[in-house]
Parts: C-alpha cells; sequence; structure tokens
C-alpha cells in the first residue's frame, strides 16, 4: 500500500521479486490461477494505499478548515482530533503485506517453485501489532478484542514457514480460516458500516466541516456591515463548495475489497480461473477509486 513506510516500501519490492522468480521460470512458463491472483493481490494492495492516503489528505484539509471556518464565525476552534486514516493506514499496509506473501506462495507452489522463506513476516507482524495497539489512541469504533485476537491468529498463520511437501491446493485449504479472519480484521479497521472504523472516524471529521460551514453562514447572515448581495455570494459560494463535495464511497470499497480476498484466495488453491476473475473485477474498481482521487 502506498501509505507504506520506505521499509515497506523495500520489502514490497523484494516480494515481487519472489514473484517474479516464481513466475518466470521459463520464456513458455504458464500463467496458473495462482500467479493471476498473487499479481492481483499486489495490484489491489497498491491502489488501496493510493486511496487511504486520498483518505488522509481529505481528512487533513477538512480537520483545518473546520478550524478555520470556526475561528472566522468568531469562536475558537476545539482542539484537533487525532489523524484517523494514518493510523488505520498503519494496519492495513502490514496486513496487506502478510496477504501478499500468501499470494506469492500460492504462485510459487504452483509453477513448482519453492516458496518464499518469509524471512520479513516477522517485522510485518510486529508492525501489525503496533497498528493496532495505536487505534486505541484514536476515539471510534475499532475492532473488537476478540475480532483482533482472531485476526492476529490468522496473520500469524500466514506468517509462519511453509510446510514441507504441500502443494498449492494443500496450502490454500489450510489457511483458508487464516486469510478469512485476517481480511475480516481489516475490513473491521476500515469500518463494516458507515458508523465504525475508519469510516466512522472520518465521517465525525466532515460532520464537524458542515457544521463549521452552517456556523460561518449563520455569521454572515447576522453581520450588518454586509449587503444582501454580499451575503448571497457568500452563501453561493458555501453551497457550491457542500455540492462539490462528493459522497464518500472510498472507504464502502475498501471494506468491499478486502471481504473479497477469502474467496479469491480459495480460487487460487483450486486452480479456479473464473474465481480469480471474479476477484480481478473487485481490483478493478480499486484501481478505478485510486484513479479518481489523484
Amino acid at each position: 500500500m502506498v501509505v507504506a513506510s520506505r521499509f515497506s516500501l523495500n520489502r514490497l519490492g523484494l516480494l515481487s521479486l519472489i514473484l517474479l522468480a516464481a513466475c518466470t521460470t521459463g520464456p513458455l512458463a504458464p500463467q496458473t490461477p495462482a500467479t493471476r491472483h498473487a499479481a492481483l493481490v499486489a495490484a489491489a494492495d497498491q491502489a488501496a494505499g493510493q486511496v487511504v492516503d486520498h483518505l488522509a489528505g481529505r481528512e487533513r484539509r477538512e480537520v483545518q478548515e473546520a478550524a478555520s471556518l470556526r475561528f472566522g464565525a468568531g469562536t475558537m476552534p476545539p482542539a484537533p482530533p487525532r489523524p484517523a486514516a494514518p493510523v488505520a493506514g498503519a494496519v492495513l499496509d502490514p496486513g496487506m503485506k502478510l496477504i501478499l506473501l500468501e499470494a506469492q506462495r500460492l504462485a510459487a507452489l504452483s509453477v513448482g517453485q519453492l516458496p518464499a522463506d518469509g524471512a520479513q513476516a516477522g517485522m510485518l507482524m510486529a508492525r501489525l501489532q503496533d497498528g493496532l495497539a495505536a487505534l486505541r489512541g484514536v476515539p471510534g469504533r475499532w475492532p473488537s478484542e476478540a475480532l483482533r485476537r482472531r485476526g492476529m491468529d490468522g496473520f500469524a498463520a500466514l506468517a509462519a514457514p511453509v510446510p514441507p511437501g504441500i502443494d498449492t491446493a494443500g496450502l490454500a485449504v489450510t489457511r483458508q480460516r487464516a486469510i478469512t479472519d485476517a481480511a475480516a480484521l481489516l475490513g473491521a479497521v476500515v469500518g463494516d458500516d458507515a458508523r465504525s472504523g475508519l469510516r466512522g472516524a472520518l465521517a465525525a471529521r466532515h460532520a464537524a466541516w458542515r457544521d463549521a460551514q452552517t456556523a460561518m453562514l449563520n455569521t454572515v447572515r447576522a453581520d450588518r456591515n454586509l449587503n444582501p448581495d454580499q451575503r448571497m455570494q457568500i452563501w453561493r459560494a458555501t453551497q457550491a463548495r457542500i455540492a462539490a463535495d462528493p459522497p464518500e464511497v472510498a472507504g464502502a470499497e475498501l471494506a468491499r475489497m478486502f471481504g473479497a480476498l477469502p474467496a479469491a484466495h480459495a480460487a487460487a488453491g483450486a486452480g479456479d480461473a473464473a474465481g480469480v476473475e471474479a476477484f480481478a473485477v473487485e481490483v478493478g474498481r480499486m484501481q478505478a477509486l485510486a484513479a479518481q482521487s489523484r
């Protein structure tokens, strides 16, 4: 994900090299559903990171504008809340890297190669644990303790070395519960509904931004130093700014994409090309959203 640190991006490069080595055993090496799946997970990771970066920028802008409008309306703005998007991103990024590692292991097995040993998995697990702990410092409806435990157990299973002698189907079956619990945790961090997780935190920031717009309009309406034309100009400018603010769909799309990961994992393990291509549709939606946010 783009929200990754320089360390994470370097690790992503390493993972990509592992996948390349697994999928290019010769000029005619066929693409398997598992190698296609791994490429899609890598693309989903990148697009999701871009979307989270967009959400972080939007959150920062709305908090700053709300404070300025409140001050302009004659009141001291409250202390700014701790940013939610970067904190959530610090969970989503290592989580997606671990899911990518699992996808690349399936890909390697599907073309007769040894899977990655996962030397970086321990560091990703530590980052994931730290990211979840940091969520406690941001008010909101974050994943429950039970969901966190199940998700972390799932990620620990994904991080574990691949058992010797196992094939693609066997690895996918033995780790299907793990990918389901891991993806559920990531989805809950984003928000299972519009009032929970990152989606809920961003909705609160947005509501405060709109309230600040209203407070400024009330001040303008009561200002006798402004003539009716000036008040109407400010009204129209404010309404245009509010109308230009699109409905927030990015969080819902992120949650939808995370929800599609378990079925894609199962399809990759089973050699189900159609099932993998169903996931390609979800990745395409995420990529389109990322492109719009640039």
